[in-house]
């Protein structure tokens, strides 16, 4: 029987991680998928030194009325702005990761900001209305799919680098008195942060209405916390998904 800590893993595993889809608009507009994956990955912020298994959930549109990235929803109201939502889920938390003992869980927090460009080539501005962190983050996103030489089979390479501000830095980074004293971890005061991620999707079209997907991701925060437990986060990630792009045409 799964633990509560698996099943929430189940639950948010994925989309805390932003397992971004990245469809270039050129080759999947008016397309769209749900499914689940197999993750098997590291996080920057576990403890522990052996990967670990997660389900993710794979949500993804892209249309006339903007897009759905992984956790990041964008309503288009001009043909290259949108305005933009996300729900950040918690990483720095032992509900999702094996943190230090001692460090308490940072919360989740619900974002609200704007999207300039397309699902493939986007700049977005992020700013807490949840109270929960004040900041705000700026996303720069690019991404391209490419046909290869087996049919029904697309590669998309992406890259991303995500400029964190102060607070919203602090909340994910910072170490107070408090938990050093209470843990194995030295005190520390974040200033803002980067965090870059790039990785390769593989989607394979099985029918009409089924996809696999196959992703391997790379992220690594640029910052000092002892928080961060390694250089690099990564995942290998295996799944199918129910595409119902034909109800958008």
């Amino acid at each position: 029987m799964m633990t509560n800590k698996v099943l929430k893993r189940v639950v948010l595993a994925g989309i805390a991680s932003t397992s971004s889809m990245a469809w270039a608009d050129a080759d999947y507009s008016n397309y769209g998928f749900i499914g689940a994956s197999s993750v098997y990955g590291q996080s920057v912020f576990s403890e522990k030194n052996s990967p670990q298994f997660s389900l993710e959930p794979n949500v993804f549109y892209n249309g006339d009325y903007g897009f759905v990235d992984g956790s990041l929803v964008n309503v288009a109201i001009l043909p290259w702005l949108g305005i933009s939502g996300q729900w950040r889920f918690a990483e720095v938390s032992d509900d999702v990761n094996d943190i230090p003992a001692g460090i308490d869980d940072r919360d989740g927090n619900a974002e609200l900001g704007f999207t300039i460009g397309t699902v493939g080539a986007r700049l977005t501005y992020l700013h807490d209305v949840s109270n929960v962190t004040d900041g705000y983050e700026v996303q720069l996103h690019l991404g391209r799919s490419f046909d290869t030489a087996i049919n029904d089979f697309t590669l998309t390479p992406y890259i991303e680098a995500d400029y964190r501000d102060k607070k919203l830095s602090s909340h994910l980074y910072t170490v107070t008195s408090i938990e050093a004293a209470a843990s194995t971890v030295n005190a520390y005061q974040s200033g803002s942060s980067w965090r870059y991620q790039t990785g390769l999707i593989g989607i394979y079209t099985i029918s009409p209405e089924w996809i696999a997907l196959v992703k391997a991701e790379f992220e690594h925060h640029d910052s000092s916390s002892p928080l961060v437990q390694r250089d690099n986060g990564w995942g290998v990630t295996v799944g199918v998904a129910y595409n119902f792009s034909h109800w958008l045409k």
